[in-house]
Protein backbone atom coordinates (compact mmCIF):
# COMPACT_ATOMS: atom_id res chain seq x y z
CA UNK A 1 0.00 0.00 0.00
CA UNK A 2 1.57 3.26 -1.10
CA UNK A 3 -0.15 4.64 2.66
CA UNK A 4 0.97 2.20 4.71
CA UNK A 5 3.40 2.09 6.76
CA UNK A 6 5.52 -0.86 4.74
CA UNK A 7 5.33 1.53 1.48
CA UNK A 8 6.50 5.07 2.89
CA UNK A 9 9.81 6.01 3.58
CA UNK A 10 10.66 9.18 5.46
CA UNK A 11 13.88 10.19 4.42
CA UNK A 12 15.88 13.63 5.39
CA UNK A 13 19.02 15.53 3.61
CA UNK A 14 20.75 18.21 3.66
CA UNK A 15 20.95 20.38 0.49
CA UNK A 16 24.49 18.70 -0.79
CA UNK A 17 23.49 15.55 -0.02
CA UNK A 18 20.19 15.66 -2.02
CA UNK A 19 21.38 17.74 -4.56
CA UNK A 20 24.47 16.98 -5.28
CA UNK A 21 25.74 13.88 -4.12
CA UNK A 22 22.77 11.33 -3.97
CA UNK A 23 19.99 12.63 -6.59
CA UNK A 24 21.27 9.86 -8.58
CA UNK A 25 20.94 7.20 -5.84
CA UNK A 26 17.27 8.87 -5.10
CA UNK A 27 16.31 8.60 -9.19
CA UNK A 28 17.60 5.53 -9.42
CA UNK A 29 15.31 4.34 -5.51
CA UNK A 30 12.42 5.68 -7.62
CA UNK A 31 13.14 3.96 -10.56
CA UNK A 32 13.69 0.24 -8.82
CA UNK A 33 11.06 0.74 -5.76
CA UNK A 34 7.88 3.04 -7.68
CA UNK A 35 5.60 1.04 -4.83
CA UNK A 36 7.35 2.65 -2.19
CA UNK A 37 6.06 6.81 -1.02
CA UNK A 38 9.46 8.46 -0.42
CA UNK A 39 8.74 11.33 1.42
CA UNK A 40 11.76 13.70 1.40
CA UNK A 41 12.52 16.61 3.95
CA UNK A 42 15.89 18.98 2.77
CA UNK A 43 16.82 21.03 5.67
CA UNK A 44 20.08 21.99 7.60
CA UNK A 45 21.39 19.06 10.06
CA UNK A 46 20.20 19.72 12.91
CA UNK A 47 16.53 19.83 11.93
CA UNK A 48 17.14 16.81 10.30
CA UNK A 49 18.08 15.02 13.09
CA UNK A 50 15.55 16.98 15.80
CA UNK A 51 12.86 15.47 13.19
CA UNK A 52 14.60 11.63 13.63
CA UNK A 53 14.83 11.69 17.03
CA UNK A 54 11.10 12.95 17.06
CA UNK A 55 10.26 9.72 14.85
CA UNK A 56 9.51 12.16 12.19
CA UNK A 57 12.12 10.65 9.72
CA UNK A 58 13.01 7.34 9.37
CA UNK A 59 16.48 8.29 8.05
CA UNK A 60 18.41 11.57 8.19
CA UNK A 61 21.47 11.76 5.65
CA UNK A 62 23.63 14.84 6.88
CA UNK A 63 26.52 16.18 8.64
CA UNK A 64 28.43 14.07 11.47
CA UNK A 65 29.52 15.50 14.79
CA UNK A 66 29.90 13.73 18.24
CA UNK A 67 26.85 14.20 19.54
CA UNK A 68 25.20 11.21 17.35
CA UNK A 69 25.95 8.33 20.62
CA UNK A 70 22.10 8.06 20.80
CA UNK A 71 22.01 7.16 16.73
CA UNK A 72 22.99 4.50 14.35
CA UNK A 73 25.42 6.23 12.27
CA UNK A 74 27.06 5.37 8.47
CA UNK A 75 29.40 7.14 7.21
CA UNK A 76 28.98 8.03 3.32
CA UNK A 77 31.67 10.27 2.48
CA UNK A 78 33.74 13.35 2.86
CA UNK A 79 33.60 16.47 1.94
CA UNK A 80 36.67 18.91 1.63
CA UNK A 81 35.38 22.80 2.29
CA UNK A 82 37.36 25.35 0.97
CA UNK A 83 37.87 29.24 0.54
CA UNK A 84 36.07 30.96 -2.32
CA UNK A 85 35.90 35.04 -3.04
CA UNK A 86 36.16 37.43 -5.74
CA UNK A 87 37.77 36.18 -8.97
CA UNK A 88 39.59 39.06 -9.39
CA UNK A 89 41.32 39.47 -5.94
CA UNK A 90 44.61 37.28 -5.09
CA UNK A 91 43.64 35.36 -1.67
CA UNK A 92 46.94 36.94 -0.39
CA UNK A 93 47.77 35.28 3.70
CA UNK A 94 45.21 34.53 5.96
CA UNK A 95 45.06 37.06 8.29
CA UNK A 96 43.92 39.37 5.40
CA UNK A 97 40.92 36.91 4.13
CA UNK A 98 37.08 38.26 4.76
CA UNK A 99 34.88 39.48 5.42
CA UNK A 100 32.81 35.96 4.96
CA UNK A 101 29.15 35.14 4.16
CA UNK A 102 28.91 31.55 5.90
CA UNK A 103 26.20 29.45 6.76
CA UNK A 104 24.18 30.06 10.51
CA UNK A 105 26.25 30.46 13.36
CA UNK A 106 25.01 27.05 15.18
CA UNK A 107 25.17 25.04 11.93
CA UNK A 108 27.56 22.10 12.14
CA UNK A 109 29.31 23.03 8.97
CA UNK A 110 29.76 26.62 10.66
CA UNK A 111 31.68 25.28 13.37
CA UNK A 112 34.42 22.92 11.28
CA UNK A 113 34.75 26.57 9.26
CA UNK A 114 35.33 28.91 11.86
CA UNK A 115 38.03 25.96 13.28
CA UNK A 116 39.55 25.92 10.45
CA UNK A 117 39.72 29.61 9.40
CA UNK A 118 41.30 30.26 12.90
CA UNK A 119 43.92 27.84 13.03
CA UNK A 120 45.12 29.26 9.72
CA UNK A 121 44.97 32.77 11.44
CA UNK A 122 41.85 34.03 9.33
CA UNK A 123 39.59 36.57 10.80
CA UNK A 124 36.03 35.19 11.12
CA UNK A 125 34.42 38.24 10.52
CA UNK A 126 30.57 37.27 9.47
CA UNK A 127 28.42 39.84 7.31
CA UNK A 128 25.96 37.62 6.15
CA UNK A 129 24.46 34.20 6.74
CA UNK A 130 22.69 31.34 4.85
CA UNK A 131 21.75 27.94 5.18
CA UNK A 132 21.06 27.96 1.39
CA UNK A 133 24.63 27.15 -0.42
CA UNK A 134 23.59 28.97 -3.31
CA UNK A 135 22.43 31.93 -1.60
CA UNK A 136 26.38 31.80 -0.41
CA UNK A 137 27.76 31.58 -3.77
CA UNK A 138 25.44 34.33 -5.13
CA UNK A 139 26.78 36.60 -2.61
CA UNK A 140 29.97 36.28 -3.71
CA UNK A 141 29.69 36.61 -7.06
CA UNK A 142 28.18 40.17 -5.85
CA UNK A 143 31.21 40.66 -3.81
CA UNK A 144 29.35 41.16 -0.16
CA UNK A 145 32.12 38.58 1.52
CA UNK A 146 34.07 35.60 1.11
CA UNK A 147 32.88 32.30 1.89
CA UNK A 148 33.74 28.13 2.58
CA UNK A 149 31.69 25.72 1.18
CA UNK A 150 31.94 21.98 0.03
CA UNK A 151 34.12 22.41 -3.28
CA UNK A 152 31.29 20.13 -5.39
CA UNK A 153 28.52 22.46 -4.61
CA UNK A 154 30.74 25.65 -5.19
CA UNK A 155 31.79 24.20 -8.47
CA UNK A 156 28.72 22.89 -9.59
CA UNK A 157 26.07 24.93 -11.86
CA UNK A 158 26.22 27.28 -13.88
CA UNK A 159 29.12 30.67 -12.89
CA UNK A 160 30.95 27.85 -10.66
CA UNK A 161 33.33 29.21 -8.46
CA UNK A 162 37.35 28.11 -8.02
CA UNK A 163 38.70 28.23 -4.99
CA UNK A 164 40.92 30.57 -3.71
CA UNK A 165 43.69 28.41 -2.16
CA UNK A 166 44.60 24.87 -3.07
CA UNK A 167 44.28 23.71 0.24
CA UNK A 168 40.69 22.82 2.01
CA UNK A 169 39.80 25.11 5.04
CA UNK A 170 38.41 21.87 6.86
CA UNK A 171 36.33 18.50 6.07
CA UNK A 172 33.30 17.36 7.11
CA UNK A 173 31.87 13.93 6.97
CA UNK A 174 28.45 12.95 5.70
CA UNK A 175 26.64 9.96 7.46
CA UNK A 176 22.85 8.26 7.22
CA UNK A 177 21.55 8.55 10.94
CA UNK A 178 18.98 6.20 12.07
CA UNK A 179 17.42 6.06 15.92
CA UNK A 180 18.05 3.08 17.64
CA UNK A 181 15.50 0.34 17.95
CA UNK A 182 13.31 1.97 15.42
CA UNK A 183 11.29 -0.61 13.46
CA UNK A 184 12.06 1.17 9.86
CA UNK A 185 10.38 -0.03 6.72
CA UNK A 186 12.05 -2.53 4.22
CA UNK A 187 12.40 -0.22 1.84
CA UNK A 188 14.88 1.99 4.32
CA UNK A 189 17.27 -1.29 3.94
CA UNK A 190 17.37 -0.56 0.00
CA UNK A 191 17.76 2.86 0.39
CA UNK A 192 20.59 2.51 2.82
CA UNK A 193 22.62 0.32 0.50
CA UNK A 194 22.34 2.46 -2.44
CA UNK A 195 23.90 5.34 -0.02
CA UNK A 196 26.50 3.75 1.06
CA UNK A 197 27.49 2.00 -2.63
CA UNK A 198 26.55 4.80 -4.81
CA UNK A 199 24.89 2.59 -7.16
Amino acid sequence: SRTGSIGRLRGGMIDGAATVHFAEVLRRFRDLRPEVDLRLVVAPSGELLGQLRRGELDVAVCVRDGSDRDLIVEDLLVEHLAVFGPADRPAGPPDRWGPWVLFPRGSRTRVLVEAGLRRLGAPVDVVAESNQPDVLRQMVRLELGWTVLPVVQAASGPDPLSPLVADPVATRHLAAHRRAGAVLPPAADDLGSMLLTGA
